[in-house]
């Protein structure tokens, strides 16, 4: 998308979302990249949220309620607000175990490679957060999010190489500690984090 999200608009947001949701979401993308390294690193066209597929009703009236639209009712979907350009996506995960979550992307899906791809174990902590500029929000783990960055093209159908992936691998490397990385990558040579 070529649009951004200012960071001012992106703490706005955020500081919205945790006045009003009643239940757990965790950012997830770019934002949540910055957001872990505790810095702003680089523009960003959205905001991107993972919530679990049984509270899609409550989440959908609350961001109603803040102004949010959608139109779409898959495993991602996009919201607008007023005439902002920016979206905030939302993935919708089934429940996994040890905060885990589960994305179940259909047959017939255009986006992303059907099947069922499961998170690491923890990747959706309800007690991790993380603050930048003074807003504090619920955050997937590092390694479940550098884990995203190296399976993202297995996932989503035909996405290219993108240097923002790059840089959010790079940047979640610096949080991840060597045996933390030599189990991650050990998982993915092995084929068992698909």
């Amino acid at each position: 998308m070529s649009a951004s999200v200012s960071n001012k608009e992106i703490l706005e947001t955020l500081t919205g979302l945790n006045s009003v949701l009643s239940q757990p979401v965790w950012l997830f993308g770019g934002v949540a990249v910055d957001f872990l390294v505790g810095r702003w690193t680089r523009p960003h066209g959205d905001i991107d949220i993972n919530a679990y597929a049984s509270d899609r009703g409550p989440l959908t009236r609350e961001l109603n309620a803040i102004g949010f639209h959608t139109n779409n009712s898959g495993w991602l979907t996009h919201w607008a607000r007023g005439k902002a350009e920016w979206r905030l996506e939302v993935v919708f995960l089934e429940r996994g175990p040890a905060d885990s979550g589960i994305l179940v992307i259909p047959p017939d899906d255009s986006i992303g490679v059907p099947g069922r791809h499961a998170t690491l174990a923890g990747y959706l902590d309800p007690n991790r957060h993380a603050t930048l500029d003074g807003v504090t929000f619920r955050v997937c783990s590092p390694s479940g999010e550098w884990l995203a960055r190296v399976l993202a093209p297995g996932i989503i159908k035909g996405r290219p190489p993108d240097p923002k992936i790059e840089h959010d691998r790079i940047l979640l490397e610096s949080l991840l500690t060597a045996a933390e990385l030599a189990t991650l990558r050990d998982l993915v040579s092995r084929g068992l984090a698909a």
